[in-house]
């Protein structure tokens, strides 16, 4: 089938849509005081994530905690003890791909964890009263917004009054002429 240029028109469609992305990793080092003084570390987990975002100009500042966990030893390995410490960090993830026509009044913002915080490595500091705890994480976001899309229509004649619920096929392959 070919079409002219006078069977075109198109139409402005206002949708929800993705309106600008970005993401972020970051390792962190955070100092964990234990009441003992420790003799050897026994482990270190990271757990109980929360975080909230907020858009702020072209980039978004997220706002989290989560608690470290270090299970140590003490009086030359007699004792055990878990060290509980919670920290707070903020990140600020750039956009890219940002739709300047998005409807600034209708934006959100999601994020989703692409790595959980979690502990690369834990170690006694030189005077052995602290431990450094290394954390990774990798944060992704997604402005979601109204946008206007624009999309050609064309007035297929023959069409009209096909239901094309019925047909086999209902696309085709179009030429078009200008």
């Amino acid at each position: 089938m070919v079409l002219s240029s006078k069977d075109l028109s198109y139409r402005e469609i206002m949708a929800n849509a993705v309106c600008g992305r970005g993401n972020k990793y970051a390792q962190t080092t955070y100092t964990v005081r234990p009441t003992h003084r420790p003799s050897t570390i026994g482990g270190c987990w990271v757990m109980n994530h929360v975080y909230e975002a907020e858009l702020v100009g072209d980039y978004v500042e997220v706002r989290g905690r989560f608690d470290i966990n270090v299970w140590y030893s003490y009086n030359n390995n007699s004792d055990t003890a878990i060290a509980k410490e919670t920290v707070t960090y903020v990140e600020q993830i750039a956009l890219r791909d940002v739709d300047d026509e998005c409807v600034r009044d209708s934006r959100e913002v999601r994020v989703h964890v692409v790595q959980s915080p979690n502990c690369l490595d834990a170690t006694l500091t030189g005077n052995g009263s602290e431990v450094l705890v290394r954390v990774e994480k990798e944060l992704g976001v997604e402005i979601i917004g109204q946008t206007k899309l624009c999309v050609i229509t064309a007035d297929l004649a023959e069409k009209k009054d096909v239901d094309f619920f019925e047909e086999e096929s209902v696309l085709e392959e179009v030429e078009i002429e200008d």
